[in-house]
């Protein structure tokens, strides 16, 4: 099925395990190539025809123009004089590009780098530019889903832009200032055969707007969200960054005061889900400037939009609250019925944001027991079964789990993972009710545990999880940490670790773990035995190697940006 790229980031650390023995297994491997000049492939949804997109993440070749670093970033990498350096180091190009990335570069006066890029695979992978002639490195880019015709969806973010602002400070001197600003914050993209569009959102005060595109059924009928209004909050906050005094001395023009402000919602976490006051909440709120709603846009065979659906939200906005209140339409069938995620209330915690149903422009919930207090549907089929994830307090921690739900059923069905308490979300379900995502394997204590790829036929007589690394080689160099999509023909799309050897500044010859895209192909075999070796090499002295955290829903899961697992 269709699907996105998805809520809660997976900013876990995974151990991989290697095992050393070979046996039968029921799925061939088949690596995608990463698109060229980036390191890391974060497949997203897969055709019948094995054409797939996806997004790509640290981009390895890019021009970076040191005049446009602050002092203190080229300081913490080694550099006092931008005049003397002919080529940057693989450690400082590394660093430079994290620390200009945008979401966590705030320096408005800096160069802002974006780390994303979509890719769309038909045999080769390619990189997706949406601003042709304009620097591509000062934005984003998202796909999510692509449909039987070959049509692909998802989302760019408005490139930054160079802005000379000059002001007169009180000494009466004219002062001039570089400031990097945006037209837009998002805007939801279609594209095919080389063409694109893009779509714009109903609200585009202040900041542009924000819009994106999570799926597109066969229809040509698209779901995603859109802005509609800015919010009583921001109205407030916003209007403090026009300055009606004639003499005071502005510093940055008003874009700049609007942008810290959205950055500031959009990075706000979920504190209020929180399991008890000394704890804290990992979850992201993704707050925003904006009312947003989930829309549904009847598009032609050229991306441009026929008409359009705004979708509604599971409560109304409570007089007392002035923050955003949002819905999300994040996939839907090919009966033209969506499911995503709306903001509604809590008895206890206040404004949440909780799976729903949409249908005739109606939010409907999926369910309201009070035990759950944050959640969202991410996939549903052609036989109007959705799949998706509740959170709850388990033992003192946040736990996703997943859910099926029939929609003719009053309550969904809450699946039981690897283990009572595994943090579990589904990605997609196809029409044969079979079920893919990411679940933790390991019950410990910790509050970090390992992550696997998980298939669960949900009408098999007796359903249960399995690990896809159990159905590979235990030997296979890849350590399948999610799957993110599921065939009827029961291909799976998914995203593995592998080890890659690369040259230091030394020139000698070190290792680190990237995350490809791979597509697992059914074959005739069995299942293996790998985590039962694991264990046993384990007891007899192995050591596992620590990976480093990976943005396996990147984007924190950008919520309103990034699929459903990061809402």
């Amino acid at each position: 099925m269709m699907k996105q790229f998805a809520l809660k980031s997976l900013s876990a650390g995974i151990l991989l395990g290697i095992s050393l023995t070979a046996h039968s297994d029921t799925f061939a491997i088949e690596e995608l190539p990463t698109a060229e000049n980036f390191r890391h492939s974060f497949p997203q949804a897969m055709n019948g025809q094995g054409f797939v997109v996806g997004i790509s993440r640290f981009p390895t070749d890019l021009d970076i123009d040191l005049t446009q670093v602050s002092a203190t970033v080229l300081a913490n990498a080694g550099i006092s004089d931008v005049e003397q350096v002919e080529s940057l180091t693989p450690a400082q190009y590394e660093y430079i590009v994290n620390s200009l990335a945008m979401y966590q570069n705030t320096n408005p006066q800096q160069l802002q780098l974006g780390l994303h890029n979509g890719f769309y695979f038909d045999g080769l992978t390619r990189s997706v530019d949406f601003f042709e002639g304009q620097p591509a490195i000062t934005s984003e880019s998202y796909l999510y889903a692509i449909n039987s015709s070959n049509s692909a969806v998802g989302t760019t973010t408005g490139p930054f832009m160079p802005v000379d602002y000059t002001y007169t400070n009180g000494e009466d001197e004219e002062i001039t200032s570089t400031f990097y600003v945006r037209d837009f914050i998002s805007r939801g993209v279609w594209l095919r055969d080389g063409l694109n569009t893009r779509i714009a959102p109903p609200e585009t005060a202040e900041m542009g707007g924000e819009s994106a595109i999570m799926d597109v059924n066969d229809n040509g009928l698209a779901a995603g969200y859109a802005s509609t209004a800015v919010s009583p909050f921001a109205q407030e906050r916003l209007s403090n960054c026009v300055v009606d005094d004639p003499d005071a001395v502005v510093t940055r023009p008003k874009e700049v005061c609007y942008y810290s402000i959205w950055l500031e919602l959009y990075n706000q976490k979920a504190t209020n889900i929180a399991p008890s006051y000394y704890s804290r909440s990992e979850y992201l709120a993704r707050r925003s400037i904006y009312d947003i709603r989930g829309f549904l846009w009847q598009l032609d065979n050229n991306g441009e939009v026929i008409s359009s659906t705004k979708l509604g939200t599971l409560q109304e906005r409570r007089e007392d609250d002035d923050r955003d209140f949002s819905s999300y339409a994040l996939a839907l069938n090919n009966n033209d019925i969506a499911v995503g995620q709306s903001w509604t209330y809590h008895p206890v915690r206040g404004a949440i944001r909780m799976p729903a149903l949409f249908q005739n422009g109606e939010a409907l919930p999926v369910t309201t027991d009070e035990r759950y207090f944050w959640g969202a549907a991410t996939d549903i089929n052609d036989n109007n079964r959705s799949v998706g994830y509740l959170v709850e307090n388990r033992a003192g921690n946040l736990r996703n789990t997943a859910f099926y739900h029939d929609l003719d059923s009053p309550e969904p069905i809450t699946l039981p993972g690897f283990f009572s308490g595994s943090s579990t979300v589904p990605n997609a379900i196809n029409n044969n009710g079979v079920i893919v995502g990411t679940g933790e394997i390991e019950a410990t204590i910790s509050s970090v545990r390992r992550r696997v790829g998980f298939w669960y036929d949900s009408q098999a007589e007796q359903p249960s999880f399995i690990d896809l690394n159990e159905t590979t080689a235990c030997d296979s160099p890849y350590f399948i940490v999610e799957a993110n999509d599921v065939t009827d023909s029961g291909e799976v799309l998914a995203t593995a670790l592998k080890t890659e050897e690369y040259l230091d500044a030394n020139g000698e010859t070190q290792t680190r773990e990237v995350s490809v895209a791979i597509k697992l192909n059914p074959i005739e075999g069995e299942l293996n035995n790998c985590r039962q070796e694991e264990n046993e090499i384990e007891r007899s002295g192995a050591s596992f190697g620590h990976l480093p955290l990976l943005a396996l829903a990147i984007l924190g899961g950008l919520i309103t940006r990034i699929r459903r697992k990061r809402f």
